[in-house]
């Protein structure tokens, strides 16, 4: 796995104009766990992999050390240490999203990072690969999307889902869903760039 090499603020995948026409989704990502810069970086790595698969482009900015977007144009994922309270079954014990109303889009997602250190200790895979699963799981939540049977929405992962890469894929039927809340986001960045007066 390849963990050297991205050391910038930004995370960037390819344009919108390079990427045949695809939209991006913009991830304001926190970290307030510590951990290692490295497995941060691999992790949104990952994560970013993962919505490409859907048809989804992303820029990930590590803040609080960038330059944000208009509000309601991102999604915002906290590294936490861990979850206050008592933690639930299934990926709610890794990670929390909380939607934001249509109209003001995006939202907040919260990913527990000791809890899913100990799951990948448990599993015997890397960190960094739980951790961006976590991540875009709780993207997924943003964008409208609920549990599914198979697929990064699956609501309780497993080591299978990790050791065959099955876990990291949107469904068509998600992927489908993913891009069209995209678009939106995408649309309403657009339209915030616009100078006023045009």
């Amino acid at each position: 796995m390849k963990r050297a090499g991205m050391s910038a603020v930004v995370l960037v995948a390819a344009t919108m104009g390079c990427a045949g026409g695809q939209d991006r989704l913009t991830v304001a990502l926190y970290d307030y766990s510590g951990m290692p810069r490295w497995e941060l970086l691999s992790a949104a790595r990952e994560a970013r992999g993962a919505l490409k698969t859907a048809g989804v482009e992303s820029e990930w900015l590590l803040c609080p050390d960038c330059v944000l977007p208009p509000p309601g144009t991102y999604a915002v994922v906290k590294i936490v240490p861990t979850r206050r309270g008592a933690a639930p079954e299934g990926s709610e014990a890794l990670g929390r999203a909380a939607p934001a109303p249509a109209a003001q889009g995006c939202g907040t997602s919260w990913v527990f990072y000791r809890p899913v250190q100990a799951f990948a200790e448990s599993t015997a895979q890397p960190v960094d690969v739980v951790l961006g699963y976590v991540m875009v799981h709780e993207i997924g939540h943003l964008t409208g999307l609920g549990h599914n049977t198979s697929g990064v929405m699956k609501e309780s992962l497993n080591k299978r889902d990790l050791v065959d890469g099955s876990g990291l894929r949107f469904p068509a039927h998600d992927a489908q869903k993913i891009r069209a809340a995209v678009a939106i986001w995408t649309a309403q960045t657009a339209a915030e760039s616009v100078p006023e007066g045009r």
